[in-house]
């Protein structure tokens, strides 16, 4: 029996290693079909968790009518269902949802609800997973909470281990539906194991206790109380976790290990927690006393381990010019010492305490053999609700109207509530201790600054320099200002583009139009600072140009810069009926685009960086030629070797000024002797240095570059291309190959 578990336990943690590799493909995959935003995440994020939800509660109220040996055949069924739908996944969701049905995605509610039919059928699935088990392995009720949180503090450990292996090794080596069929192979191991199981004396007993009815269970008090309770905790652990993404995001630099980074910590931290609380639970006596200092503790780390890092980084104890810095790339070692710190001072620590306090719930809920699953599926559900109102309510209000300080201050409010209703129920020797947690929260609260000086000193600002900062949910900008009217844009810590337009920014800018003959509608994907989009208008021709940006701060912080006196063709770019902002995905808006244009630009971010594979992508570049019209030009930098040879992948007609690619299905009549006499022109002269770029430099940049013809009438095939479902060069550390900047 004791070699049955064990095994059982080990499959428990495969399911949740495979569930993470789900979780993260899907949400990329789907994240085409809605949008790479903040918001289209976080809504996938709700829809994942509510069909977990949904699975939970259907097994719950259902396990306890069930023999061990069901509950283990049907845990098994669950395995092979979620495996035989995830086959089909990548085709479904790229090919179906994303190709067939993404206008449908320009209504929130229509994009929620496909998600979530998308998502029904397998989150329902693992939702049922625990109440299943802990049916089929509770043979003591004295015993229970320990056993339940083994088992779920070894689900949450595979779960937090598929989660870094998923992002550092099978994703970046198999790409995403490579990823996914690996899962799936994991999945049938796990229902084989399960089904092998059965007939193993102890699990297979099949004696039933009378389960007591639904009205019965819902009348329960207590453990309807300790399901709000465990809602607050989950909504509170979601909602710190929402904001290190933004941290880590900023300080270290945003690109695709980060979130796996900060994800599989998290799950290891809480497994941890769980396997601890599992193992002394027997020595808690005060389950709701010990459940109330934990969460007041797990609030006092989160935010403490924040104010601690702002102090450190902005004391010089840590580097302070981590922003335009790759921290994973080889050879900087001092930028390594950030990811430990990070980690430790403010992931490990308070998720460790929330896994801690799970076991207790368990121990006070659970009271007769009769209602195991029951009460497990409660329990589950509530925090699963909680945590799905943490992603969403932080995702998309609190970082919105709050900041990141801000949320963090709300959370530790709610840990202040703990501590307090703590100290006025509790009468023996912690109380002292607990109002001392009390009084650092509240500490704590006053001591973190606001949003401008939180940014600043968090980007390497010293004291004295001056900054625009803007922050929402979709981002954070900061504009470091310098001499008048000078600066330059970071965005999620990346710099992005200076003020004066950068000459680089100019010239991919007005490039395109000025090469095409009649460059009536120009799209640009990506503004920064304005400069790409502005140089885009540079021909008087020109009757639309419409730029998407993803981070809304951007426009918000050019406005603030014109407000205060900064000029410079910003104001221009702002108050010219040409220019239509749009705030959303590039990849998202071109789907839903019907436009044809003349020119499209794509002022793309480094390869490196999160999410940029969806704009360096085969499928990209076709969804690019096929919103050109006839003789249109497409226009992006060249990073890579592997972004130019996808690129002449899609395009017939491919040349390159460098660093620029220009790509259409028509020959390209670039002449570099009519494109500096346009330069030449007083109007198009005065258009730039109305804008401060220096007109010398750019036509230097035009004449000393003569065009190198890539393609002359035929696409190159290439092998090794960048594709939505395997974004390489995005996963750069798993290349042998370089990859640029």
């Amino acid at each position: 029996m004791r070699a049955a578990l064990a095994f059982l336990f080990a499959l428990f943690f495969l399911s949740g290693f495979s569930a993470l590799v789900y979780q993260t493909a899907w949400h990329r995959l789907l994240g085409l079909f809605g949008g790479a935003d903040s918001i289209s995440a976080a809504i996938v994020v709700g829809a994942f968790l509510l069909g977990l939800g949904i699975g939970s509660l259907i097994a719950g109220l259902r396990a306890d009518r069930l023999s061990r040996r069901s509950a283990l055949l049907l845990f098994a069924a669950c395995e092979l269902g979620i495996a035989a739908f995830a086959v089909l996944s990548p085709w479904l969701f790229h090919d179906v949802v994303f190709a067939k049905l993404a206008p449908l995605s320009s209504s929130r509610l229509t994009m929620f609800l496909i998600v979530f039919a998308c998502l029904l059928w397998p989150t329902f699935l693992m939702g049922c997973s625990l109440p299943l088990l802990s049916k089929a392995i509770v043979l003591d009720i004295a015993a229970s909470a320990h056993q339940i949180g083994w088992l779920y503090g070894l689900n949450t450990l595979g779960a937090g281990v598929g989660a870094l292996v998923a992002g550092w090794v099978v994703i970046g080596h198999l790409g995403y539906d490579g990823a996914i069929y690996l899962a799936a192979a994991i999945n049938v191991a796990i229902a084989v194991g399960g089904v092998s199981l059965v007939s193993t004396r102890g699990l297979s007993a099949d004696s039933l206790v009378a389960a007591p009815t639904a009205t019965t269970a819902i009348a329960d008090a207590p453990v309807g109380r300790w399901c709000f309770l465990v809602f607050v905790s989950g909504f509170t652990i979601v909602a710190l976790q929402i904001v290190w993404y933004r941290l880590i995001g900023v300080t270290l630099q945003s690109n695709a290990y980060g979130f796996s980074l900060v994800l599989g910590v998290f799950l290891i931290g809480d497994a941890i927690g769980l396997l601890a609380g599992s193992k002394v639970i027997d020595r808690i006596a005060d389950p709701r006393g010990f459940f109330f200092r934990m969460q007041a503790i797990a609030a006092l780390l989160g935010i403490g381990g924040a104010l601690l890092l702002y102090w450190l980084i902005g004391w010089g104890v840590l580097p302070d010019d981590m922003v335009d810095r790759d921290v994973f790339a080889t050879g900087r070692i001092r930028r390594w010492v950030l990811i430990p710190t990070f980690l430790i001072l403010i992931v490990l620590p308070a998720s460790f305490v929330m896994g801690f306090s799970f076991p207790v719930v368990q121990k006070a809920v659970q009271r007769d053999l009769a209602s195991v699953g029951r009460r497990v599926g409660y329990v589950q559900l509530a925090n699963i609700v909680g945590n799905s109102a943490g992603s969403l309510v932080a995702g998309l209000a609190l970082l919105h109207w709050l900041g990141t300080s801000g949320t963090l201050k709300l959370i530790a409010v709610i840990g202040l509530a703990f501590a307090l209703i703590e100290v006025l129920r509790d009468r023996g020797p912690t109380r002292l201790r607990i109002a001392g947690a009390a009084v650092a929260l509240g500490a704590c609260v006053a001591l973190l600054p606001a949003t401008h000086g939180f940014w600043t000193v968090l980007h390497g600002l010293k004291p004295g320099e001056r900054a625009i900062v803007a922050e929402d949910r979709t981002g954070v900008v900061m504009i470091r200002l310098t001499e008048a009217e000078r600066g330059r844009m970071y965005i999620a810590g990346h710099s992005q583009s200076c003020l004066p337009f950068c000459t680089i920014h100019a010239f991919l800018g007005a490039i395109g139009p000025l090469t095409h003959p009649d460059p009536k509608r120009v799209l640009v994907i990506g503004s920064g600072s304005g400069g790409t989009p502005y140089s885009a208008g540079v021909d008087p021709r020109t009757e639309r140009v419409r730029a998407i940006e993803i981070v809304e701060p951007v426009i918000d912080s050019l406005r603030t810069f014109v407000a205060g006196g900064g000029r410079i063709g910003i104001d221009r770019l702002l108050s010219d009926k040409r220019f239509d902002f749009h705030i959303g995905d590039g990849r998202h808006a071109l789907a839903l685009d019907t436009t044809r244009y003349h020119v499209i630009e794509a002022d793309a971010i480094l390869p490196k960086s999160s999410l940029s594979g969806l704009l360096y992508s085969v499928e990209f570049f076709q969804q690019v030629k096929a919103r050109l019209e006839p003789g249109g030009l497409y226009v992006q930098w060249a990073p890579t070797e592997r972004s130019v040879s996808t690129f002449r992948s899609v395009f017939p007609y491919v040349i390159v000024v460098h660093p620029a690619l220009i790509g259409s299905d028509r020959p390209i009549a670039y002449d570099p002797a009519a494109i500096r006499r346009k330069l030449d022109d007083p109007a198009i002269r005065a258009y730039f240095e109305t804008a401060g770029v220096d007109v010398a430099e750019l036509r230097k940049w035009f004449g000393d570059k003569n065009p190198d013809v890539l393609n002359d009438g035929k696409v190159e095939p290439f092998a090794d291309a960048n594709t939505d479902l395997f974004p390489r060069d995005e996963y750069y550390l798993n290349r042998r190959d370089p990859v640029g900047h």
